[in-house]
């Protein structure tokens, strides 16, 4: 039961931090290029809005990698917590039944 118990608190603890930490790299990814383009539109020359296109791209598909690889983990440590409570269950249950494999 130690081990279900440090999985579910480890998945738990993984998906709280996804969580908390997902909308602050959002909005440093989302918000920077734009509002530096607001407030600058009127001083930009026709080249740099290429160059600001091409910065929110990258940091687009750079947040969208990272969102992937941190998303991914969350869920194998989600999976591996409940395999582990099945497996459990599954153990439980055989124990009930006079141990018959």
């Amino acid at each position: 039961m130690d081990e279900t118990e440090s999985l579910e608190q480890r998945a738990d603890r993984l998906t709280a931090a996804y969580r908390r930490q997902t909308w602050a790299r959002f909005a440093a990814v989302f918000f920077p290029v734009p509002f530096t383009v607001l407030l600058l539109r009127f001083e930009l020359e026709p080249w740099h809005y290429y160059v600001a296109g091409a910065a929110y791209l990258i940091f687009s598909a750079a947040l969208f990698h990272y969102d992937t690889v941190q998303s991914a983990r969350v869920d194998a440590a989600v999976k591996a917590a409940a395999a582990t409570q099945s497996a459990a269950k599954a153990q439980g249950n055989r124990a009930d039944a006079g141990g018959i494999p």
